[in-house]
């Protein structure tokens, strides 16, 4: 489980990054839409994690 909380945050941090080199700034629905995809994210591992252990 901590893993798949690692995976979603890493992943919530690298589409934030790519956001914000793509639009030159931060904004609210950026950072919203990048904590909704590192949740799908997380939830796609823990998922993947009981499937595969």
């Amino acid at each position: 489980m901590v893993d798949a909380i690692v995976f979603g945050f890493t992943v919530f941090v690298g589409w934030t990054l790519f956001d914000f080199v793509k639009e030159k700034k931060l904004k609210k629905e950026l950072i919203l839409a990048s904590a909704f995809i590192g949740v799908i994210a997380a939830l796609a591992w823990w998922g993947l994690g009981l499937l595969l252990g």
